[in-house]
């Protein structure tokens, strides 16, 4: 008997040669919900266990291309977008979820991975492409899923403007995302929930158990988690609270690959 084909989710972020976020980690979490990953480098990462020490960035025009070959050929049924190098790159995945709109996208706003951020006009860091991921993604996106400590790094006045930043999470629903999910959010003092908000005012306290010291942040495979969920159909609760669980297990099972952080095992937990 042949076997069935199994949905296939699109994959924006950086090539990390170390298979600690994006690009191929996510591959192995598409590997591990029975769901096959489609790649598309916004970037090259110089990298080890530790971190990224610097990014050899493709071009719009060359995200644009790899994208439109890989969509045209193959159907896909979820979009995950990783890292974004520059608003052009965040233009051309706008214009591409525009295009498939079918497909549900899943938006992850991480930590800091750009080593070389570029200075504003007071000296301090800035990231130039902030505004354009929050302005031309988050308006299309199903889900965005954010760890609460990176939090500071998304909302705050300059790229929030009219939003009130001590709105917290809601202002990503403001701002146009349908549901929001903030990873190991800080309900009460030693109480941390994974915290998912709905278009309809739901307000959903997910189990959280405190990341294992020295272990990876886990929102970006959370993220990809969520979007093979949703790929195999199932409903944005369901999919978040399935993601959270494989996220949890993932980080049980860590390993020691370097000198950085202990790295989550993807291949371990759920399949839809």
């Amino acid at each position: 008997m042949p076997a069935s084909t199994p949905p296939s989710a699109l994959i924006f972020g950086l090539f990390d040669p170390t298979g600690r976020i994006d690009i191929p980690a996510d591959n192995v979490t598409c590997s591990a919900h029975n769901t096959h990953g489609l790649s598309v480098p916004t970037g090259v990462a110089l990298a080890d266990s530790t971190g990224v020490h610097g990014i050899e960035r493709f071009t719009a025009d060359q995200v644009d291309d790899q994208t439109r070959y890989l969509v045209e050929d193959i159907p896909i049924q979820a979009i995950k977008v990783g890292t974004v190098v520059c608003p052009e790159v965040a233009s051309v995945i706008a214009s591409v979820a525009a295009d498939y709109s079918d497909a549900p996208l899943v938006l992850h706003l991480g930590p800091m991975e750009d080593p070389n951020p570029e200075p504003d006009h007071e000296g301090r860091e800035s990231d130039p492409y902030i505004g354009a991921v929050l302005e031309l993604l988050l308006p299309q996106t199903t889900m965005v899923v954010m760890p609460a400590a990176a939090s500071s790094r998304w909302l705050n006045d300059e790229v929030l403007h009219n939003f009130d930043p001590a709105d917290g999470p809601a202002a990503l629903l403001s701002l146009g995302a349908t549901w929001a999910l903030v990873t190991g959010f800080t309900q009460r003092p030693g109480s941390l929930i994974n915290l998912l908000l709905g278009p309809e005012g739901q307000t959903i306290a997910l189990p959280c158990q405190p990341v294992p010291e020295r272990v990876q942040d886990l929102s970006g495979l959370t993220a990809t988690a969520l979007a093979c969920n949703l790929a195999h159909g199932q409903s944005a609760p369901d999919a978040a609270r399935a993601a959270c669980q494989y996220a949890e297990l993932a980080a049980k099972h860590a390993f020691q690959a370097g000198m950085g952080k202990k790295l989550a095992s993807r291949l371990v937990g759920n399949t839809p």
